[in-house]
């Protein structure tokens, strides 16, 4: 595995098309930087991105780069810093010298709904359990790639609670309660949530920070994937 912060390094920050529209699935980027690995596989960074890197719990997107005399197999896509480095596998031509040229990228959709409504279950499943056992909770872990769960801190909750939960959730989903995303300066939100300060926990060295709120809870700070619409999720069941 290489270096990702020396491939990082130098490079302005990737810009996240996925942060504005997660139902965006091709764009045409930039190539900035490209290196080879012992694997006979490829790192590449672009300007502008629509693939999500790992992280908060969710897996990172997969799908196809294709430029002139070339087509990549995205297999993981990972963060350095404010750079977004894509890795895979060459699958037709050659990478030689194409820094600078355009790209057309293809996310993997299946993949990607999947992880939108998995993510958008879990932050509703915070409200609906919150909301059964009568007091804040608290997340301890989460990850949405299989098996997915979501873990939280405290004793476990009693089979009538999670029933609760889970009733409510699936209610809130066939309401369509809608889920909106807008990114505000860390100062901003400071100032917005000074009483509610567990909503910004953990990032305060972001300079910009996004807030996801599903209709009637609470906003959270998430760089993840999400649904427009609960009622896309279907419906949950908690084991």
């Amino acid at each position: 595995m290489a270096d990702l912060a020396e491939l990082a390094k130098g490079l302005p920050p990737t810009i996240p098309i996925f942060w504005r529209d997660s139902y965006r699935t091709t764009g045409e980027s930039k190539i900035l930087r490209v290196a080879s690995d012992e694997k006979k596989h490829y790192y590449m960074v672009l300007d502008e991105t629509i693939f999500y890197p790992k992280g908060g719990g969710q897996p990172s997107d997969k799908g196809i780069m294709a430029g002139a005399g070339f087509k990549l197999q995205v297999k993981k896509v990972m963060q350095s810093g404010s750079v977004i480095v894509h890795w895979g596998k060459l699958v037709e031509g050659t990478l030689g010298n194409v820094s600078f040229s355009k790209v057309n990228c293809e996310i993997d959709w299946d993949w990607r709904f999947l992880m939108m409504r998995r993510h958008s279950t879990a932050h509703l499943l915070d409200h609906c359990l919150a909301n059964a056992m009568r007091r804040d909770v608290d997340a301890s872990d989460s990850w949405l790639g299989n098996p997915c769960y979501v873990a939280y801190h405290g004793p476990l909750p009693s089979p009538e609670v999670l029933s609760q939960a889970e009733e409510l959730e699936n209610r809130m989903m066939s309401e369509g309660r809608t889920v909106g995303a807008e990114q505000v300066s860390m100062e901003g939100a400071t100032r917005r949530f000074q009483n509610e300060t567990r909503i910004l926990q953990g990032l305060r060295r972001l300079e910009e920070v996004r807030l996801v709120t599903i209709e009637g809870c609470r906003p959270i700070a998430c760089g993840g994937t999400h649904l427009r619409n609960m009622h896309e999720a279907k419906g949950v069941r908690i084991d």
